[in-house]
């Protein structure tokens, strides 16, 4: 009973903070906001419209077009500086003050007010427009409701540098656009991995040494070497070698765009480097499954009449699949991860991307975004693994799984020792009697 009081009480108060936290969301008002307009960033063309959102905590905006606040690289304007807003009196606060507008002399042509001429320090209501140098800009008072939080979210510094909701929003289409590439590279060399470590872990477990000596000299060459420097070695090195060269001038679509605007060129070296990487994982994932398998299970094919081949390709490999499943769940995952590294070498992929953007709005928030991608295709991944673990746990005979189990598996788990000892209880019983 007390158990349950304490669950209501907690129930109760959880639920009138929330409905607090929600009035107040719904009720705020955010700080005043400025509206203009700009050059397209970098990669971009035309004139994009703007937002700067005033901090509380500052009480001077410089409007301009270069080294100010507020930039309009649209003005035409003899210094960078064209106009200044002032909150009166500083520090005043959100709704506490007022703002005051001061042209200044340097600008070849009047700043203006509503399209008139400033005279003095005029004070600012929402709906102003101030025109600096040909260049409209548009005093606005705080948004109410979600929309305020908003603004209060990006009038912050350090959540405007790590999470701007504008910045995020913009970066949003350049980021999921080459989450396209990222995810046809790892799933074309996974294809190609597939088979390639299948090959290398027979060659591996072969009986003659012209086999085994090169298939095990490539994997520990491979998982011995950063897939960094493999990538680097690929992609400046390969393109010296004279059979490239020749390949490139009797191919010319090799030089040419190809999937998702990426060159052609790209796409073979990141699959080969991707491919050959996991291919040498694989084998050794393979190889350690088919090794898992007992041994009778081969004789017990041949003696069905089977060949070698027929009882490895209709027996052993489908029960090793089952049985390396997972891990190669978890190499998908690590190859998928391995992708932004193709960013150093000029491959647009989610993180070039976000970096590419990053670096126009001196802001990381398309880094945290680049980072959101990668998390929505990984988590899930990791969880399938986890459930392919426990399944594969409990049909091998009731083993521990190698993850953290689910709340079904773990009160299964409880009812079954449970029920076992209540059933070694009775036994124990009835032969004492």
């Amino acid at each position: 009973m007390r158990a349950k009081l304490r669950n209501s009480i907690g129930y109760v108060v959880a639920g009138a903070a929330a409905v607090v936290l929600l009035a107040l969301l719904l009720t705020m008002t955010g700080p005043e906001r400025v509206l203009y307009q700009h050059k397209a960033p970098r990669g971009q063309t035309g004139i994009v419209d703007d937002v700067y959102v005033i901090s509380p905590t500052r009480d001077e905006i410089t409007i301009g077009k270069a080294q100010t606040n507020v930039i309009t690289d649209l003005s035409v304007t003899s210094e960078n500086l064209g106009a200044t807003i002032t909150r009166t009196p500083a520090g005043a606060g959100l709704g506490e003050g007022a703002w005051t507008l001061a042209a200044e002399e340097t600008s070849p042509t009047p700043v203006l007010l509503n399209g008139r001429e400033v005279v003095g320090t005029p004070t600012l209501v929402d709906g102003d427009v101030i025109t600096v140098g040909g260049s409209d800009v548009t005093f606005t008072d705080g948004r109410k409701g979600v929309l305020g939080g908003l603004d209060w979210w990006e009038s912050g510094k350090i959540s405007h540098l790590y999470a701007s909701p504008k910045i995020l929003r913009e970066a949003f289409v350049v980021v999921l656009k080459a989450l396209r590439v990222s995810l046809v590279a790892v799933l074309l060399s996974f294809a190609i991995a597939i088979p390639g470590g299948l090959t290398l872990a027979f060659m591996k477990m072969a009986k003659t040494a012209w086999t085994r000596v090169p298939a095990t000299i490539y994997v520990d060459v491979i998982r011995g070497t950063p897939i960094f420097l493999q990538i680097l070695l690929v992609f400046f090195g390969l393109t010296l070698l004279p059979p490239w060269k020749a390949l490139v001038a009797a191919v010319p679509l090799i030089s040419q765009k190809g999937l998702f605007d990426v060159d052609n060129s790209m796409w073979i070296r990141a699959i080969i480097v991707l491919s050959f990487n996991s291919a040498a994982y694989m084998a050794e994932i393979f190889r350690a499954g088919i090794q898992s398998i007992s041994k009778g299970q081969m004789e017990a094919a041949r003696s069905l009449g089977m060949t070698a081949p027929q009882a490895m390709t209709f027996v052993i490999i489908p029960q090793t699949v089952r049985r390396i499943l997972p891990t190669m769940m978890s190499e998908f995952i690590l190859l998928f991860k391995d992708t932004a590294l193709f960013a150093a070498v000029g491959m647009g992929e989610m993180v070039m991307r976000a970096r590419e953007f990053a670096s126009s709005t001196l802001n990381v928030s398309p880094y945290l975004l680049a980072a959101a991608f990668y998390l929505v295709i990984t988590i899930p991944l990791g969880r399938l693994v986890q459930q392919l673990e426990n399944r594969l746990a409990r049909s091998e005979g009731g083993g521990e799984a190698t993850f953290e189990k689910s709340t079904k598996d773990n009160l299964d788990a409880a009812a079954a020792k449970k029920a076992a000892a209540e059933a070694a209880a009775l036994r124990t019983g009835g032969g004492a009697e």
